[in-house]
């Protein structure tokens, strides 16, 4: 997407016009190479899946995040990942036209969301992380890496060690957009000993958040909601890791899924000059949309600065975008940790946080 591309982007939110689905282009893009002329994903230049440093600018996302959908089905482990016999029906029209042309620009820089699970006080959630793929093929790139590996089976755990994959070690991933445009098919391999069919030593939680975190990967990748077909050894799955998967597979209720408060930015072991002011991105919801951030000593108790914001909405519930900025002058160059944190009235500690260790130099 060129820059002329996007200055007509920002036209249309101005005159109220949603812009165009990048079904397209994203089907062309996901085509299998010309013989001879492909690029592994381990491109000339960088890797085709890095830390998304250079776009901070662009990654106050939050529309990134589907909103809610059906009730899973009933009979056996189900998913809050949802199936649905009608694809098309699975993606409902998004109100906040801001944020659909925040997702774009993003996707114009190759910048997209993976998955993983992580801690919580309410248990195992999805947390997101940003990274930048390699243009050819950003969809399979990044449901590779939402089951922990590349595209050529590499393992690739996540950059934030606070996270994980739930997907047995040697899973593989790939995806496509359908023929028709409107289903994601993905496409898992790995250990033939190792039946993906099956939840193995996963809870059912676990299962259903393996599931959930390639579906919305996979979505943010494409930029749409689209349901996601699953296919084991190239058939069709009725079940994957114990999810029932007969029909295509919608992403869950934000809320019921996802970590209260996810940053974007800084990334994990970002460098970070003390000349400069330094800006924290993210999204969150809680209570009265409050939420902390602060800036702690990696080792040691002692707080830089904390500041206070609000990530708040109206409409369908989900995590709402937020940023707050910092002056670190005077800061002495070490190792830090920049904390987001939900306010918890009940007092009881249930409040849900991210993090992300920075260096700071001067």
């Amino acid at each position: 997407m060129n820059d002329q591309r996007i200055t007509d982007l920002l036209h249309e939110a101005a005159d109220a016009i949603e812009p165009g689905d990048r079904i397209e282009a994203v089907r062309a893009a996901t085509r299998p190479p010309e013989r001879g002329r492909g690029r592994s994903w381990w491109a000339a230049g960088g890797a085709g899946l890095v830390a998304a440093s250079a776009v901070t600018a662009l990654v106050l996302a939050a529309g990134d995040m589907p909103d809610g959908a059906a009730p899973a089905p009933a009979d056996g482990p189900t998913s809050t990942a949802t199936p649905t016999d009608d694809p098309t029906s699975a993606a409902p029209d998004r109100s906040e036209r801001q944020d659909r042309l925040e997702q774009m620009r993003r996707a114009s820089q190759g910048v997209h969301a993976v998955y993983y699970v992580g801690d919580t006080p309410a248990g195992p959630r999805l947390y997101r992380q940003l990274l930048t793929m390699d243009p050819a093929d950003p969809l399979g790139v990044a449901v590779a890496a939402a089951v922990g590996s590349t595209r050529d089976g590499r393992r690739l755990p996540p950059e934030d060690p606070d996270y994980r994959v739930l997907w047995p070690p040697l899973t593989t991933a790939s995806a496509q957009l359908a023929s028709t445009g409107d289903v994601i098919d993905v496409s898992l391999g790995g250990d033939p000993q190792d039946d993906l069919r099956s939840a193995g030593a996963l809870t059912p939680e676990e299962a259903r958040l393996a599931v959930e975190a390639v579906v919305r990967t996979a979505q943010d990748a494409v930029g749409k909601q689209l349901p996601v077909r699953f296919r084991l050894f190239g058939e069709l799955a009725d079940t994957v890791l114990g999810v029932a998967t007969s029909t295509p597979v919608t992403a869950g209720p934000d809320l019921d899924v996802l970590a209260h408060v996810s940053l974007s930015t800084p990334f994990e072991g970002q460098v970070v000059d003390n000349d400069e002011p330094f800006t924290v991105t993210g999204a969150g919801t809680g209570y009265e949309g409050n939420i902390v951030t602060r800036i702690q000593r990696w080792e040691g108790t002692y707080v830089v600065d904390q500041v206070p914001t609000i990530a708040s909405g109206e409409g369908t519930p989900r995590l709402w975008p937020f940023s707050v900025t910092f002056d670190l002058g005077g800061v002495a160059p070490g190792d830090y940790v920049v904390i987001s944190q939900t306010e918890d009235p009940s007092g009881q500690g249930d409040f849900f946080t991210d993090t992300r260790r920075i260096t700071v130099i001067d």
